[in-house]
Formats: structure tokens, C-alpha cells, sequence
């Protein structure tokens, strides 16, 4: 089976997964839209294809299989919905919206079309990560402990809120996400947030400086996470689970865990980037549901926690139920 991609979207991000997405075998990169056409020509011209600056006329007009969205998270939407109802297959960079409301009919649609989807979520397909999962199968988890710390984005959409999402929603969601994977389902949040420093030191910054998280896990752990966009050249994130006599910590592309009768160290050998876009294609070809780690249903279960993450703290810390939401 050939797999015809379209993309919307053509950023350094959708370059890598166009890289990527070249190198399999019956995998076509035939057509590019983006806001900035040079950029989508740029990319016509490297892989051969068609430019487009409207979304609209690239799905009338091309024969497509599949379609790469990697756009912002305010302009999700419309196209989601328009290529599930043409039947066209999705893979999505997340967050796959701003918040539930405007992800909640693109949800439906995707439903309604049976398409295959997968959000790139990479962490699930790194070996390290998945390796971590196994650890922990059959243990009773206690503590989720994770963090995304680092510094403001340069694109002028990521530091305004209405438009990102904020942090939590735009970057620190991999951790979630990552926490989720490993530890189950999040039911509910309580969240605190800072405005400190960077809408004084930055225009048009309203996105919060800082923010952390209680979680109250489905199986009956707890967790916290927290982040900051207020460091410069220097940044880390983790996700760190604790069980009895147990822990593990995934740090970037280390996995590292401790007990009494073990204690190791592994660096990722089979990286996630290149694992989400094989497993897509071959879903695509094949049918084979079982190798996407992360389908919009999950990840809308994601975004869902991030943004309960937000209302609590718009609400001074209120208790969000993550349900209410989804």
C-alpha cells in the first residue's frame, strides 16, 4: 500500500517528521500548507509535492491517504474535522488543542470516521520509557514526582495564553502525558501558578512564570509536577515514580531506578521521533491498531488533565475533577 502524506504545518517540527517520513518505504510526502508559503514551498521543492498557504484547497485538490497537523494549538480545529470527514488518517503534534472545548468535536468527528489517529507523544515509543513501564507492571505505585524547567520559547504565540495554552498545556503536557503512561489515569487536580517576572521582562507575556500540581491518581497515588519558563541556558525535565522499595526516573534519554536488591542505569537506544512515525505508517497500511501508543483519545485525556491543571489555578487552587472536563 502507497501512503500519500499531506502536511499543515511545515516548522522545524513537521520538517522532522517529513525527514523521517521519507525514509519509509511507501510513504510519499506530497503535499505542504502552511500560513508562511515560502516555508511549505521550500518543503515542496526538497521532497517533490505541491505548496499550499490554504488547508481547504490542499484537501480538495490533492489525493491523500494521511495527513501531519503541526500547527500552534490555538489554530487546531477545522482541519482535524475536515480531513477525518475525507477519511484521511491523522498523526498530530501535541497538545492537539488549546483546551477540551475546542478538542471535543474534533474527538467526535474522528469517531465518526474511523480513522486511525496518533499523537506524537515520542516519549511513548522510546525504549527507555517503555522499558520503565515494564518495571513497574505489577507494582503498587505511591508517588509521581515530575518537572519541566526551562526557559520562554521564542515563537510570539507560545508566551500568550489564549493562544499556547500556557506551559502546562504547550510543553510540561509530555511529562503528564509521561506520567500517565507509567502510573495510570490522573482523576483530579489541584494547581497554583506565579506571575512574577516574565510579563514585566517580555511583551505580550501573560502565560504563567511558574506552576505545580497535586494529582490524585485513579489506582490511588499521588503525584506532583511542576514548571517554569523563567531560567535561561538551562533547563530539565523528568518524571520520577516511587513504589514500594522502588524507584525509577526517566530524565531526558536516561532511565535510571533503585532498590534494595537492584539499581541500574539504561540510555535510550530506540529513539520515540522515529518510533511514532513508523508505527503510524504501519497502522495506516496494515490496520494494526496495537502499535500506537498514543491515539487523540488518549491524548485528549491528556490535554484534559493539563487544563484542570489551569482552572484550578485560575480558581486559587480549587479541586478540579478531570472527568468534569472530558
Amino acid at each position: 500500500m502507497s501512503v500519500r502524506m499531506g502536511f499543515i504545518g511545515t516548522g522545524g517540527i513537521a520538517q522532522g517528521h517529513m525527514d523521517r517520513l521519507s525514509q519509509i518505504e511507501g510513504v510519499k510526502n506530497a503535499a505542504f500548507c502552511d500560513v508562511q508559503l515560502d516555508r511549505a514551498q521550500a518543503a515542496a521543492e526538497k521532497f517533490g509535492g505541491t505548496a499550499y498557504d490554504d488547508f481547504a484547497k490542499m484537501l480538495d485538490k490533492e489525493d491523500l491517504t494521511a495527513l501531519f497537523i503541526g500547527t500552534p494549538p490555538f489554530a487546531h480545529g477545522e482541519m482535524e474535522i475536515a480531513a477525518a470527514e475525507k477519511g484521511l488518517h491523522l498523526l498530530v503534534e501535541k497538545p492537539i488543542a488549546i483546551d477540551c472545548d475546542m478538542a471535543r468535536p474534533i474527538l467526535r468527528a474522528i469517531e465518526k470516521s474511523g480513522i486511525i489517529t496518533a499523537v506524537a507523544y515520542k516519549y511513548r515509543w522510546d525504549d527507555h520509557v517503555n522499558k520503565a513501564k515494564q518495571m513497574l507492571a505489577g507494582r503498587k505505585i505511591g508517588l509521581v514526582f515530575g518537572n519541566f524547567w526551562g526557559g520562554l520559547p521564542g515563537v510570539p504565540w507560545w508566551r500568550v495564553q489564549e493562544q499556547s495554552g500556557g506551559q502546562m498545556v504547550e510543553q510540561t503536557t509530555h511529562i503528564v502525558d509521561m506520567a500517565r503512561y507509567l502510573a495510570g489515569d490522573i482523576l483530579k487536580v489541584q494547581a497554583f501558578d506565579a506571575r512574577q517576572v516574565m510579563h514585566e521582562k517580555v511583551e505580550n507575556c501573560n502565560v504563567a512564570d511558574a506552576a505545580v500540581a497535586n494529582l490524585m491518581f485513579a489506582n490511588g497515588a499521588v503525584g506532583t509536577i511542576s514548571n517554569t519558563c523563567m531560567l535561561e541556558g538551562w533547563g530539565q525535565s523528568s518524571c520520577r515514580v516511587m513504589a514500594e522499595g522502588f524507584t525509577l526516573n526517566v530524565a531526558g534519554g536516561t532511565l535510571t531506578w533503585n532498590s534494595p536488591e537492584d539499581s541500574g542505569e539504561y540510555q535510550v537506544q530506540k529513539d520515540g521521533y522515529t518510533g511514532e512515525d513508523q508505527a503510524f505508517i504501519h497502522a495506516v497500511k496494515t490496520g494494526d491498531r496495537s502499535v500506537i501508543n498514543s491515539d487523540y483519545a488518549d491524548a485528549y485525556k491528556s490535554l484534559a488533565v493539563t487544563v484542570a491543571v489551569n482552572k484550578s489555578a485560575e480558581a486559587g487552587g480549587a479541586v478540579i475533577e478531570v472527568a468534569d472536563l472530558l
